[in-house]
């Protein structure tokens, strides 16, 4: 699940509807692509919040819940870049291709149109699929 600032109070429902249905279930936040997005939800009390209850959840249903404490709690804040840059994310680690072939930049949510493809803000990244290699200790975009 993607979480953002619209769908975040039905986390509780999600899990007890699908728990037993499906084999697991992993979570994740919205990572905007413009400073105004309002899906995004920012750090800080909201957002820690939400990361708590998603830890207890862990805690309530282990072999549910895919993500590990250490990756949720890196998406407390910021993790992974400056601006449209990764930093610490280990964006190199997954090749990303459009429908062309092309590389996506600068991971797998970019654009392989380098001129006129939107950039996700790495500074408010909330991917599940990079954290969970830095929660591992994969870092670094070299």
């Amino acid at each position: 699940m993607t979480i953002n600032s619209l769908n975040h109070p039905s986390i509780d429902g999600l899990i007890e509807e699908w728990s037993g249905v499906i084999n697991k279930i992993g979570f994740q936040f919205h990572t905007p692509f413009t400073m105004n997005d309002p899906l995004w939800l920012p750090f800080g009390l909201e957002r820690s919040r939400i990361v708590d209850k998603l830890i207890e959840l862990k805690s309530k249903y282990p072999d549910f819940v895919i993500n590990s404490q250490k990756q949720l709690e890196l998406m407390r804040g910021n993790w992974g870049g400056t601006g449209t840059t990764p930093v610490e994310c280990p964006s190199w680690a997954i090749l990303s291709l459009d429908h062309l072939g092309r590389i996506k930049l600068p991971c797998c949510i970019g654009s392989a149109d380098t001129k006129n493809g939107l950039k996700p803000i790495c500074e408010r990244c909330g991917l599940g699929c990079y954290s969970v290699m830095v929660a591992n200790g994969i870092k670094g975009n070299n």
